[in-house]
């Protein structure tokens, strides 16, 4: 059927038409589409065994009735009626919002995928609010969001309601109920803008050209990549390939994953590097020398460090990692916890090397000394590496084996370090010598104390006095 004019869907107007020439009349048709709400609005007469009747209450009623109906069922109902005109060139919309003949409803089925159940259940556990903004009919966006575990029983915030909504009322609306309908694009950004002016960290999905300011305005938007326009895409921060809200949830478990593992790493030079320097300046401070060589601290450093820095950047994400809420976005990455354990470890660290150096003196060379110091020094950064795998867990709950690449790094600083001992070459260029069996043992023993004092640290719950989330 040829079509003569038309007026384009709008989110606004929900509702789109086209003009065409009635075959059987000859006469111009308009042919309209859109939500059922505002189709009906519309319409005088309803079509009944194929003919236009008056539409009264109690049809109107009935119609209402099976639109809610169908949307309970999480359907996406449409509605359709047609207007005939004596002459008519081009439409405006005028033409339809007014007389037409109601002619039926059909609804559509779009189900959520079957992951997104889990990945709101995941979000929520994160700390993460899912609201659903939708231009849906009230009742179908209920039916869609109990399915999808975003609320329980509450109510649904109409696009007329926050229209007479402010901040921070409509801010609270968003955080109580979680499910707006029948919004338009603007009722978008004005929801985006409440949350923001309370200070609520933002992530907002969109697809269309409209949605462009709410994404743009928003923390991180995301734009989705099949459906999505290239102005959404433009305007977002984010492009979510397979339009998937679980992807989400997994991006927001790989960020936390990175931030941790950044966290790690950086615990980790910090802490050991401090426990060199508090070596060095116990050191001078009560006369017992230099107990490590400037070569000795550079393999240290470079080699020892590296090892074992290298695998904690790739730590895997802890099974709780969704489990503790979000950080706060003015937290330092050095924050109080990490301060606290810092100043717990890094004292053990030098006394136990200093210790060692103090105690071989006495019966043997310099030399000696400082190989015991040397290796003493290597220990405690094997087991700080550990350590640095989690802030608040034991080891033993994380799994030791969970991140094998650490165990190889560690394996690997352990080999080099016998090598730099025991082999000519290393004696020469570090100044080392042979360890015994007893050496070692002790040195074990005494590297093993920055281990122990954070595992007792973790399972008393120390950290509890100074952090804010006691998960990670």
């Amino acid at each position: 059927m040829e079509r003569f004019s038309e007026i384009p869907f709008s989110s606004d107007a929900k509702y789109m038409a086209t003009l065409h020439i009635n075959e059987e009349s000859g006469r111009p048709i308009a042919y309209v589409k859109g939500a059922p709400d505002r189709i009906i609005e519309f319409c005088s007469y309803v079509l009944m065994n194929g003919k236009p009747v008056e539409l009264n209450d109690s049809l109107r009623k009935e119609i209402e009735k099976t639109i809610e109906d169908f949307a309970s069922k999480a359907l996406r109902v449409m509605a359709g009626a047609y207007k005939e005109f004596e002459n008519k060139g081009k439409l405006e919309r005028s033409d339809v919002e007014e007389g037409l003949i109601f002619a039926g409803l059909w609804g559509m089925i779009d189900p959520p995928r079957e992951e997104s159940i889990e990945a709101v259940k995941n979000a929520k556990e994160a700390g993460v609010k899912p609201v659903m903004i939708t231009g849906d009919h009230a009742v179908t966006a209920l039916a869609i969001a109990k399915k999808v575990g975003i609320i329980d029983n509450g109510k649904v915030i109409t696009g007329k309601e926050i229209d007479e909504m402010e901040n921070p009322a409509l801010a609270k609306a968003a955080l109580k109920y979680g499910v707006f309908a029948r919004v338009t694009p603007a009722h978008k950004l004005k929801i985006l803008k409440s949350l923001k002016e309370q200070g609520h960290i933002v992530a907002m999905t969109g697809d269309g050209v409209n949605d462009a300011p709410a994404l743009k305005g928003a923390d991180i938007g995301i734009a989705m990549g099949i459906a999505g326009t290239e102005v959404a895409k433009e305007a977002s921060d984010m492009i979510l390939l397979d339009d998937n809200f679980a992807t989400i949830v997994k991006a927001i478990e790989e960020g936390r994953r990175i931030y941790d593992n950044l966290r790690r790493v950086v615990f980790y030079l910090i802490s050991t590097n401090l426990g060199e320097i508090l070596t060095f300046m116990t050191a001078l401070t009560l006369g017992l020398g230099l107990p490590l060589t400037p070569v000795m601290v550079l393999w240290v450093n470079l080699i020892t460090d590296g090892a074992c820095t290298i695998p904690l950047g790739v730590e895997p994400a802890h099974k709780d990692i969704l489990k503790r809420p979000p950080r706060d976005p003015k937290e330092f990455i050095i924050n109080r916890v990490v301060l606290v354990r810092m100043a717990l470890l890094t004292p053990i660290m030098a006394a136990g090397t200093l210790g060692l150096f103090w105690f071989t003196k006495q019966s043997g060379s310099l030399e000696y000394a400082r190989t015991v110091a040397f290796t003493t020094l290597a220990a405690f950064q094997w087991f700080q590496a550990l350590n640095a795998r989690s802030t608040f867990n034991s080891i033993f709950s994380v799994g030791l084996f969970t991140n094998r690449w650490v165990l190889l790094g560690i394996g690997i600083a352990i080999i080099l370090q016998i090598g730099v001992v025991y082999t000519s070459i290393g004696q020469m260029l570090f100044g080392t010598t042979s360890l015994t069996i007893e050496n070692w043992l002790l040195i074990i023993l005494v590297a093993s104390s920055i281990w122990v004092a954070d595992e007792l640290y973790k399972l008393m719950g120390i950290y509890k006095l100074f952090a804010k989330s006691v998960k990670g």
